[in-house]
């Protein structure tokens, strides 16, 4: 391939990059978004109604924007609307947990069966919050968690 040839071929590059890059939709950062993922704690085992606390916001792949904070475990949602909150727990036993809206009602729970020693579950659902609500991880039973960034993690975000 001559130096021309090269030329050409990186400007095409370009201009498709480009042209792709102009067609998405604009950032919403004003957007209320949480994505909050595991310190490196490891293999935590957590008792019966123990909230999971275990979450790294300061992680480089954790982050919080439009107005969402958080704080000893729980996310604090900035505005009324509909959010998709989701977790993934990475379980080393069986076990539930729940996603707390508040200190009472829960929304969804998560759940690894007894006959699989240990893997990945992911929980989710839309749910109208408040703002000031709080939503946090609870668990129902006594479990063993794999708390490591990228295995567990949980979050939400304003949908509409």
């Amino acid at each position: 391939m001559t130096l021309l040839e090269v030329k050409i071929l990186l400007s095409c590059v370009f201009l498709i990059y480009t042209n792709v890059e102009a067609a998405r939709p604009p950032k919403f950062h004003d957007q209320p978004l949480a994505h909050i993922e595991a310190t490196e704690k490891k293999l935590t085992h957590y008792s019966v109604g123990q909230a999971i606390a275990n979450w790294d916001a300061g992680n480089v792949h954790s982050h919080l924007e439009g107005g969402m904070q958080y704080s000893h475990g729980r996310l604090i949602v900035p505005q009324d609307g509909e959010y998709y909150v989701y977790e993934q727990l990475f379980f080393r036993s069986s076990g539930r947990v729940l996603i707390r809206k508040g200190h009472h009602e829960v929304i969804t729970m998560l759940q690894h069966p007894d006959n699989v020693p240990q893997g990945p579950q992911y929980a989710g659902g839309v749910f109208y919050l408040e703002a000031g609500d709080t939503l946090a991880l609870q668990t129902a039973t006594s479990v063993s968690l794999y708390m490591a960034t990228a295995h567990s993690y949980f979050g939400a975000f304003l949908i509409e």
